[in-house]
């Protein structure tokens, strides 16, 4: 795959890249607000139910056509060879990053459930798929004097736009509104184009309409133009006199793809023709552009990448991504029938110096299979069960039991986000590209013009001399006391003379220049040592991480984290800013870390930042995959029923971490705390873990947690132990943080959590350990 993607022979001439071209993306999207003018406030609620129901509060679409060819002509040549496991993807290479755009993606920016759905749909000529009527009632209440198959997209639109579309009932006005939606605005149709009478049978039945499979059918319909895009620039390329400017069309659901190149290339951010409004999930809510873009703009984006500026490799989930409803259906469309099911104990979590345990793509392969939707996750968990126990007993038996209907949980929300995502994530998340490019590097380097702290407040890396002088501890002898008159008010027995005692000279700190060099990590009083943990190997090549931190403040896309780690993240980690608080960010790569490091024999699994958080606040997010060990990302989770304990991040708001060790024998949770009691009394006060119990026992219900490990349910009974010989920072920084990766790797190191000597120089030594594993562990695992 490597050498083809480097064959110059599959990309276009480099010499013609600047080729400017009038592309016409047909379902760019940019006519559906005229739908939503004309929806009154009740007909905008049934609207907002449905599945196309968030695009109300997505900001106004433009086609970007331009900004959409220039990407295009960056794009590989497309071959089977790309994709060896036989799903769509579109590969592209910029400069010396390689970008692929796929169904995951597409999934994560639109939101629409994946699943498999009839091949024939939508197509003229198919035949009824949907529904076994012969009549289609919604055609014929809507448009009386046509046939099923007449009704052309401008019959939709004229109907819509005009004074008629107000006596019609509210449920039948917002199905037309789908369709026409679906037709003009994802598809590409034209006005001529007659409807498919697939369409009116599927709108007929609401439910049906929002849980049919639309991100894996939008995607197939949308992926043969993108695919043919390559053929048609080639061939204008290729001509020996181009005497006319290159015109082309793309059908299909355009507008993500602008969405994944606002996510890919910060440029066009720095550049200030895209705008990020928020963290809502789905991604397209996220965005919206400021202008529509001259070729001489597009040029300024590819610019300001040759400047520093380069485009990211992947688009990575983050947490809340990761247990909503459509990122699981697509979970489940990777697991279909046909496909090998993995093991809730995967393969490669064995040493990492075994070729085995490396990372790689196919570990996030999408594969078309069966089931669509959040309500097929029982399937998909009965089906891993049921092959370990054919495998283990060469039996059919299902220790999941009888099929029944579960529903998702009660408080569920479809479009469930993440309390730290994107500050993680940007814990997701959690480190962001600066609003302003040129604004970073203008302030890249005052972090270290400020005067020097005192001894209690030096940080890893200040310019500060470090070393005592000689004679610090030199005694002096002060001066004879000074003779005074004396007073006839201030006088012996009511006044004592003062006498200076002596006294040690206090040396006057040194304060250097601004160092052009790498700042030297401080002399410790107390050595500790940390060989021993699990993370050691990744130490030798992040040495370097104070020299690019301090003299160039470059910024690093870790492979296990979907956000930039751009210089804040560095300065939160060594104590320069946000009073050395750790984010979201901090914590995942770390635990992922830990958890890509875990070794076969290994008996635990390890939660992200916001598993207790989101069952705390009772939001609505789904678990089991996490739980059950078959989140496809990361995807090294591991079973709960396969583990003796499960190691909780926990976040007590505002800006406090702690640390939760649950041992599932015993159902106890001990909780370690380096500030103390407060957090635990709180949780207590609050309910906090009587909800957490709540919740996890309905889990443990729902992946037949009890059934797989062959014991009898019994009710929980969780007990929160406070543990007391835990140690507690000392440091004016907020090492609550570090403190909370400290434990989490002594603990899958096997070693146990004890008093420190001097916990403040350990949190000091652990920051600067912590800076060169995820440093040295960004681009690729031992």
């Amino acid at each position: 795959m490597e050498d083809y993607v480097n064959n110059p022979a599959n990309m276009h001439d480099f010499s013609l890249i600047n080729t400017k071209a009038f592309a016409n993306l047909k379902g760019s999207g940019g006519n559906i607000w005229e739908v939503f003018e004309v929806l009154d406030d009740a007909r905008r609620a049934i609207f907002r139910n449905t599945v196309f129901g968030y695009f109300i509060d997505v900001p106004r679409l433009q086609g970007d056509a331009l900004l959409f060819h220039k990407m295009f002509l960056h794009q590989i040549r497309p071959d089977p060879v790309l994709s060896p496991d036989g799903i769509k993807r579109l590969y592209f290479r910029v400069g010396n990053t390689k970008m692929v755009y796929g169904p995951e993606e597409f999934c994560l920016i639109t939101g629409f459930n994946f699943g498999e759905y009839p091949k024939n749909i939508g197509r003229k000529g198919s035949e009824k798929l949907i529904s076994s009527k012969k009549r289609c009632l919604l055609r014929e209440r809507l448009f009386p004097d046509h046939t099923n198959s007449s009704v052309k997209i401008g019959d939709l639109k004229s109907l819509i736009l005009n004074q008629t579309f107000l006596a019609l009932d509210d449920l039948d006005a917002v199905r037309v509104c789908l369709i026409y939606i679906l037709c003009e605005g994802f598809l590409g149709k034209e006005v001529n184009d007659r409807v498919p009478q697939d369409w009116f049978y599927l709108a007929e039945n609401l439910d049906l309409w929002n849980s049919f499979a639309w991100g894996s059918y939008l995607w197939d319909f949308t992926y043969v133009d993108l695919e043919d895009t390559w053929n048609k620039i080639h061939h204008y390329l290729s001509l020996p006199e181009r005497g006319q400017t290159l015109k082309y069309s793309v059908s299909g659901f355009t507008a993500p793809i602008r969405i994944w190149i606002y996510e890919m290339i910060p440029a066009v951010r720095a550049c200030g023709f895209a705008l990020r409004k928020n963290k809502d999930l789905p991604r397209m809510k996220r965005w919206s552009g400021t202008k529509k873009l001259k070729w001489v703009d597009v040029n300024k984006i590819w610019s300001k990448m040759q400047e520093g500026l380069p485009p990211r490799q992947n688009m990575l989930p983050g947490d809340g991504e990761m247990t909503s409803f459509y990122y699981m259906s697509f979970q489940e469309y990777v697991y279909g029938e046909g496909k090998a099911v993995p093991s809730p104990v995967r393969d490669h979590f064995r040493r990492q110096d075994e070729s085995s345990s490396s990372m790689s793509s196919s570990g996030r392969s999408h594969g078309g299979g069966r089931g669509s939707g959040k309500h097929k996750l029982d399937e998909l968990l009965k089906r891993v069960v049921q092959d370990e126990e054919m495998n283990k007993n060469n039996t059919t038996q299902n220790v999941f039991g009888d099929t029944q209907d579960d529903k998702v949980l009660e408080e569920s929300n479809q479009y469930a986000g993440n309390k730290f995502d994107d500050d993680v994530f940007d814990v997701n998340d959690y480190s962001e590209v600066k609003e302003e490019w040129e604004e970073r590097n203008d302030n890249a380097g005052n972090k270290f013009d400020d005067d020097v702290p005192d001894e209690d407040e030096l940080i890893i890396t200040g310019n500060v001399d470090y070393f005592h002088d000689d004679d610090d501890d030199k005694e002096v002898t002060p001066d004879k006391p000074r003779s005074r008159k004396p007073s006839q008010f201030l006088c012996t027995p009511y006044t004592e003379l003062h006498t200076t005692p002596k006294q040690k000279r206090r040396t006057k700190k040194k304060v250097g220049t601004k160092s052009t060099c790498p700042v030297p990590p401080p002399v410790f009083g107390v050595a500790h040592d940390f060989s021993m943990l699990r993370l050691q190997p990744y130490v030798a090549g992040g040495e370097d991480v104070i020299q690019n931190y301090v003299l160039h403040s470059y910024d690093v896309q870790h492979r296990l984290f979907n956000f930039v780690l751009d210089r804040d993240f560095w300065s939160s980690l060594f104590g320069h800013t946000h009073d050395g608080w750790l984010e979201s960010a901090h914590i995942t790569i770390w635990y992922r870390l830990l958890m890509e490091r875990r070794f076969e024999s290994d008996r635990h699994t390890i939660m992200p930042p916001n598993f207790f958080v989101s069952h705390a606040l009772e939001e609505g997010q789904d678990w089991r995959a996490f739980m059950a060990g078959i989140a496809t990302y990361p995807n090294f989770m591991v079973a709960w029923w396969d583990v003796d304990t499960v190691l909780l991040p926990i976040h007590s708001s505002p800006n406090h971490w702690l640390f939760g060790e649950l041992r599932l024998a015993s159902m106890e949770v001990h909780i370690y705390d380096s500030l103390g009691r407060g957090a635990y009394e709180k949780f207590q006060s609050e309910g906090i873990f009587s909800k957490f119990e709540r919740r996890v026992a309905n889990y443990l219900d729902k992946i037949k947690y009890w059934a797989r490990r062959n014991i009898p349910r019994i009710p929980l009974n969780m007990q929160f132990i406070y543990e007391e010989n835990v140690p507690q920072q000392s440091s004016h920084l907020g090492d609550c943080g570090v403190f909370l990766c400290m434990f989490m790797e002594q603990l899958v190191s096997g070693q146990p959590i004890r008093v420190l000597i001097d916990p403040k120089n350990a949190a000091l030594e652990f920051r600067l350990r912590m800076a060169k594993i995820i440093w040295g562990s960004s681009l690729a695992p031992l």
